[in-house]
């Protein structure tokens, strides 16, 4: 659960991941991802700009609250109800690896450049610099030697990496920051799917699985069980819908969707990992409640 009060003091005219009013207003905002724990105050946000990558827009403007998205699947409403539709105007992507200048007021330019956090689709850290000054906001990210190591070797990090710059402050996320408990030790995110894979594979061939993604960023999971069992993965429309909106954007750093909804090869399409056409599959990861005839029927 994120903690942090959106504040830098580097640069107090911006405001990262919190958007309620408290204190002077910001002249600039800027958000990591979209987890509900970084959306605070976003629901009645009316100014001023809000940046991000281009996925976090796509699925920002298409989420629905448990109880709309329910609704809707169960016919008692007759059309979506888009929470932060109305951030439209407002969202301002970025692409990712590219140092972007941005003019907060005359004379008041900060070059911000995002990073993939390694987290969930879209999110991302914040490399802000300015008035000689220069910090790293981390978001939600997980730290794994093989990202730190691509990490460092970036263009835009080699100064800060090799000691020819300095950072002023790194703003880090510490939600798994304990020296006890169950997140004493974090495994690779490899090992965790290698466990899940063998836990899988004790099952007869024709078991049918739930695997209960309850949130955004279970992506390479799904990739890595599709593949294991040669199955695709029975979503939700409402999920698909997010998902197959970032294959139908524009955006040209929305580059890691090809293995959840396909692409096109020549003139035919080829299918991604996801489907929301249930009939088949060996693996369901939709939502309860909305309609799927594997739970309807008791299986």
């Amino acid at each position: 659960m994120s903690t942090f009060d959106g504040i830098v003091k580097e640069f107090p005219h911006i405001r990262i991941d919190q958007f309620a009013r408290n204190g002077a207003p910001p002249l600039a905002c800027f958000l990591s991802h979209v987890h509900s724990d970084h959306l605070r105050g976003l629901e009645g946000y009316k100014s001023p700009f809000v940046y991000c990558s281009a996925a976090t827009k796509e699925l920002l403007l298409r989420l629905e609250k448990y109880p709309h998205r329910m609704n809707f699947a169960k016919g008692i409403l007759e059309s979506r109800k888009q929470t932060y539709r109305h951030l439209k105007t407002l969202l301002r992507p970025i692409p990712l690896h590219t140092p972007t200048d941005i003019e907060l007021a005359p004379g008041n330019v900060i070059r911000v450049t995002l990073f993939d956090a390694n987290h969930c689709t879209g999110a991302v850290m914040f490399l802000i610099e300015g008035q000689g000054k220069a910090i790293l906001y981390t978001g939600d990210i997980r730290s794994e030697q093989w990202w730190i190591d691509n990490l460092i070797r970036h263009p835009c990090l080699v100064p800060y990496a090799q000691g020819i710059k300095k950072l002023d402050n790194i703003y880090l996320d510490t939600t798994f920051a304990s020296s006890s408990g169950p997140f004493k030790t974090f495994p690779p995110k490899a090992d965790g799917v290698a466990e899940l894979l063998r836990k899988v594979s004790e099952y007869p061939s024709d078991t049918l699985f739930y695997f209960h993604a309850w949130t955004f960023g279970y992506e390479e999971v799904w990739v890595a069980l599709s593949s294991f069992l040669q199955t695709r993965i029975h979503l939700d429309r409402y999920r698909y819908r997010m998902y197959r909106s970032l294959g139908e954007s524009q955006a040209p750093d929305i580059n890691d969707v090809a293995p959840l909804i396909g692409f096109q090869l020549g003139s035919a399409h080829s299918p991604g990992c996801l489907t929301h056409e249930d009939t088949g599959v060996r693996l369901h990861s939709c939502e309860r409640g909305t309609r799927c005839h594997v739970f309807d029927n008791g299986k």
